[in-house]
């Protein structure tokens, strides 16, 4: 296992690994495109990004079926359960991380605390926890839960946290009585290799989200589209943590990257002309109704115009142009704000749009803010 980052000058990359046919991007012609979401795609896929340089892949995950059209369009669909397929992603490479979501609320902590140490020994210390509390009463529904109400979510992560991290720590059997959770005993062995803790990431904006980032996380994955939203969500990180740092913002991102200028652009036209609008709506009201960091970002918009934004692509960092041009937005979001990881998503995914970042990351290692991940002592 490599050591923790320590040095903030440089930016390090993670690949937005695909939970089905489109993500960010809801357009037909880009599910029509993208090869099939299989065993043998996606594990070439994972090889390929440890090729090009990616220090990890994100694993996002949801768990109830009821968008049905974006389903059959194959828009955020179909998608493996995070943690079984991070496993598989481990198995099939030597140094990439893999990050892989799991639900607090729809879990016992010691379901994430034995899955958790499993991942992280099997891989050598190589796994992440992308703790997300859930946002749809559609997902609660089918684990036969009421749905909880937002910050009371977060209140309740909190402490199954604080329990994942005990069981994870102590060699000796806990026992705790929460106010939502009950634990007497220990894990079987083993225990994660990463000390003190594998890599914590979440992905909640809001008040109570940044405030829980800024108490567990070592990653705050966020929507931006400009530069002065990171800024802002730097400045309550820093006040959260006392000017510590100990949590950097991680902007979503969409890129395509071709070598001719404006070829990039009409790609993206392109895509844009076959966008999935049943599918958009149904999403969006999903995302735009229950997640307050994507609702703020259109509330100015009347409801049809926001959901065609956010299906757009338009709640994430825009990467698209030329190596040279990516490259210099990459750099001004290092020079300008406090993030030191983006988070990367492909429309158009595949092992060639994958190579095609590598010229960036080529221009970003000559202006001295990216080093290959095989060349460093530090991961993620």
């Amino acid at each position: 296992m490599k050591r923790r980052r320590q040095n903030t000058e440089e930016l390090s990359f993670g690949y937005f690994f695909p939970t089905g046919r489109t993500n960010f991007l809801f357009s037909d012609e880009a599910s029509r495109r993208v090869p099939d979401p299989n065993g043998a795609n996606l594990t070439s896929l994972a090889r390929t990004a440890e090729e090009v340089g990616f220090d990890s892949l994100f694993i996002a995950d949801n768990w109830s079926g009821h968008q049905r059209v974006a389903e059959e369009f194959g828009h955020q669909s179909p998608a493996y359960n995070a943690s079984l397929l991070a496993m598989a992603m481990l198995a099939s490479t030597s140094t990439i991380g893999v990050i892989s979501t799991i639900h607090t609320t729809h879990h016992k902590p010691a379901h994430v605390a034995r899955m958790g140490a499993t991942l992280d020994d099997f891989s050598g210390g190589r796994w992440g926890w992308n703790i997300v509390t859930g946002f749809s009463a559609d997902e609660a529904a089918l684990f036969g839960e009421e749905f909880v109400e937002h910050d009371l979510r977060y209140t309740m992560a909190a402490e199954f946290v604080d329990i994942v991290l005990a069981l994870w720590a102590d060699t000796e059997p806990i026992d705790v009585e929460g106010d939502f959770y009950r634990v007497r005993g220990r894990i079987k062995l083993p225990r994660p290799v990463q000390r003190p803790h594998p890599l914590l990431v979440s992905a909640g904006a809001s008040p109570a989200g940044v405030e829980f980032a800024a108490r567990y996380c070592d990653q705050l994955v966020t929507l931006a589209i400009q530069e002065e939203k990171l800024q802002a969500l730097d400045a309550q990180l820093a006040e959260l943590t006392g000017g510590r740092r100990t949590v950097a913002p991680t902007p979503f991102s969409m890129a395509i990257v071709r070598e001719g200028d404006g070829e990039a652009e009409e790609e993206h036209a392109r895509l844009l002309t076959s966008l999935n609008r049943a599918a958009t709506f149904e999403i969006a009201g999903d995302v735009l109704g229950s997640i307050e960091t994507a609702r703020s970002m259109f509330e100015k918009m009347g409801e049809e115009q926001a959901a065609l934004a956010f299906g757009s692509g338009g709640s994430v960092l825009q990467l698209i142009g030329t190596p040279e041009q990516v490259a210099e937005k990459l750099l001004s979001v290092k020079r300008n704000t406090g993030s030191t990881n983006v988070l990367i998503n492909f429309p158009l995914w595949s092992d060639d749009e994958l190579r095609s970042f590598r010229p960036v990351l080529e221009i970003l290692r000559e202006a001295g803010v990216w080093t290959p991940p095989s060349e460093r002592d530090f991961s993620w």
